[in-house]
């Protein structure tokens, strides 16, 4: 910038605040005054009102009231009555299970024992074929226990194909 850029700044520059003059003390305080306001707080009071409910409404709330705990107390007791119930049918059907089992292991049993003679000659047989087969190389073992659970599967399926005649011969002829 230059010198008369400068001053030409300042002159136009005015103070923000001008100099009172000519004024005695009296006139600066009754000015003061003049401008001063004092605000005071005020205590605002607030009024809270109770509303009681009416005779009629409180009944209502009582019978609502006990509405639900009946309600509440009848869940409760169902509940415990399903638990119960459960509980007694499950050790019965336990029971029952139990006995079908032995009833069923028993009667296989005595399938088994009426076969007689002709079940240690199978179980014989059985063993040796797996002894046998337990002498051949692993290569070979496997080939002969595939062929031999083939056969196994053949002789189960002739055996169904004649229990189910045996049964429709049965209907039959009673």
């Amino acid at each position: 910038m230059s010198n008369d850029e400068n001053n030409s700044i300042t002159s136009q520059k005015k103070p923000i605040k001008e100099p009172i003059s000519n004024t005695s003390k009296e006139s600066l305080t009754s000015n003061l005054e003049d401008k001063i306001v004092v605000a005071t707080p005020s205590k605002a009071e607030y009024k809270s009102y109770e509303v009681k409910p009416s005779s009629e409404e409180e009944s209502i709330s009582a019978k609502a009231k006990d509405a639900g705990q009946s309600l509440r107390d009848l869940a409760i007791s169902l509940g415990q009555k399903a638990k119960s119930i459960t509980e007694e049918k499950t050790t019965g059907l336990k029971a029952q299970a139990a006995q079908t089992a032995d009833l069923d292991i028993k009667k296989d049993a005595r399938d088994i024992q009426k076969l007689g003679d002709n079940i240690e000659t199978i179980v014989t047989v059985f063993e040796k074929i797996m002894t046998d087969i337990r002498k051949e190389h692993y290569g070979q073992q496997e080939k002969l226990l595939v062929g031999y659970r083939k056969l196994l599967e053949e002789q189960l399926s002739v055996i169904e194909a004649r229990l189910k005649m045996a049964k429709r011969l049965k209907l039959v002829s009673a």
